[in-house]
């Protein structure tokens, strides 16, 4: 089986990949990935986030509007204070799925190292499994 088959019926209008390609492009930064992180803890404000993750007031508050904006953060007033917290979104599963499989192959070349084994960031098993 090809494990590059797409699941998809028919082949997706240019607009499809556009729109995929501003879903990645908000989850690939890692200051977005942090505060993000953090949100998904609990409920935050922006002087909570800056806070935890130890990032700038005007940093934290551009993240923020741009992560609201793609519909993966909602928000809610309480007087002159606005608090964040993660929305129900499938681009965020996608992301918790993809930080786990990366701290899966991470933990994994640390047991590696520790028995002196090979490490290889790409657990990949032969060069035509490279190929896309």
């Amino acid at each position: 089986m090809n494990p590059c088959a797409c699941p998809l019926s028919a082949d997706p209008p240019v607009a499809v990949f556009e729109v995929v390609a501003r879903r990645f492009s908000v989850l690939g930064e890692p200051t977005r990935l942090r505060i993000l992180h953090t949100v998904c803890q609990a409920e935050r404000c922006v002087n909570d986030i800056m806070h935890v993750t130890g990032l700038e007031q005007a940093n934290v508050s551009r993240h923020l509007a741009r992560l609201y904006q793609a519909g993966l953060l909602t928000r809610r007033r309480v007087g002159n204070r606005v608090y964040y917290r993660a929305s129900r979104s499938p681009d965020l599963e996608l992301c918790r799925l993809v930080v786990q499989q990366v701290m899966g192959v991470q933990s994994a070349a640390r047991a590696e190292r520790k028995a002196g084994g090979p490490i290889s960031v790409f657990p990949v098993q032969s060069k035509e499994e490279t190929s896309v």
